[in-house]
């Protein structure tokens, strides 16, 4: 992702939330991880306005979508020009909320007036600008070279836009466990990923999930987190996250698998990439499996195959509950059906479904020790 080879836009609002004193300037947050947006609007708040109650008169709220109580006509540029004067009154500095601003929508004329306000800032030192935006409201663009004119203008005019992007589960993981034991609980790494895959990425879904089991756990006396907590009290999201496919390819869950294939389909994703998703999930977990039989350790395999320690430990989690005749079978199936996506007239999605179809009569074959798929 583009975004993540651009400097640090988190830095400067981090910096600014321990230095001393009013941090100033404009700041837009943004991306479509809501929660670290709120998160770090509930910090700047904090900080510009350390007591609520004194910040009547410090706090001020503006909508782009609404006219003053007045009733006169005036632009967003101009009630934040007018908001700007004067000095605080009861605290340090000064908080400007902005509310849908609707960058995206507006003319040329008044995205400059809104800029040119934008590029005064500095003459009112005590004067923070904070909007924060959904994704839908001013959309992220992680790459530079394709960014939208509002973006380009508004930074050009001094403006701190720092998107929030979807986390990963590598992020996701540590960030969960972290929750989990301020509330003196604990959770495997499996589990986590258990109830990722069942609840997704989103972190505010997280966030309330993980206080119900937090309260489930505490009402019954116990202080660590099982995989069978997961479905009995997590909400189900009809969503597939970005890893979804391989999460339960690796955990051997056919029924997680064809919850998500069946998202996935009815998402309109092509069937040639369900099938790269499918059959790069097992592939990998064939070419561990043989590794590990033919005696490579760990290191060489991650060495080989230029896995790091996260991504490897999973994988030969995945390899556990595999045979490795299963997985050989299943990868021969894969070869076959990837010839077949490309020359057969049946439809591909069916193509598809009998590697699920497969998988799941090998699996059910060797709960009842039958030789067959």
């Amino acid at each position: 992702m583009a975004y993540n080879k651009e400097p640090d836009r988190l830095s400067p609002l981090k910096d600014a939330l321990k230095a001393s004193g009013t941090p100033g300037g404009a700041w837009l947050l943004c991306g479509p991880e809501s929660y670290l947006s709120e998160y770090y609007r509930s910090l700047m708040r904090k900080k510009v306005i350390p007591d609520p109650d004194m910040g009547f008169f410090d706090h001020i709220r503006l909508n782009g979508s609404e006219k003053p109580a007045d009733g006169e006509e005036s632009s967003l540029a101009e009630r934040l020009s007018s908001a700007m004067e004067g000095l605080p009154v009861m605290n340090e500095g000064k908080l400007i909320e902005i509310a849908e601003p609707a960058f995206p929508d507006m003319k040329a004329a008044e995205l400059k007036d809104f800029c040119t306000v934008l590029e005064a800032l500095p003459d009112y030192p005590y004067v923070t600008v904070l909007i924060l935006c959904a994704e839908e409201e001013f959309p992220t663009d992680y790459n530079a070279q394709t960014r939208g004119a509002a973006w380009k203008a508004l930074e050009k005019a001094g403006m701190h836009i720092i998107p929030f992007p979807s986390q990963t589960k590598a992020k996701l993981v540590p960030w969960c466990a972290k929750h989990f034991a301020s509330e003196g609980i604990t959770a495997a790494p499996n589990v986590i990923d258990a109830m990722i895959d069942r609840v997704g990425f989103s972190m505010t879904a997280l966030s309330c999930e993980m206080q119900k089991l937090c309260a489930y756990l505490h009402a019954h006396s116990r202080t660590a987190v099982s995989r069978n907590d997961i479905p009995l009290i997590c909400t189900a999201t009809d969503t597939a996250g970005d890893f979804a496919v391989s999460n339960a390819i690796r955990e051997r869950d056919i029924g997680a698998l064809t919850r998500v294939y069946t998202i996935l389909k009815n998402e309109k994703t092509e069937a040639m990439t369900l099938f790269f998703q499918i059959s790069a999930a097992i592939a990998e977990l064939w070419k561990i499996k043989v590794g590990l039989a033919d005696g490579y350790s760990k290191e060489e395999l991650m060495r080989i195959h230029g896995l790091k320690e996260y991504p490897m430990r999973l994988a030969m989690q995945g390899c556990a509950k595999y045979s490795l005749d299963t997985l050989a079978r299943l990868t021969a199936l894969c070869a076959e059906t990837d010839i077949l996506l490309k020359s057969s007239p049946v439809d591909s999605y069916v193509l598809v479904e009998r590697i699920l179809c497969a998988m799941s009569a090998r699996y059910e074959s060797e709960l009842t020790q039958k030789e067959k798929y």
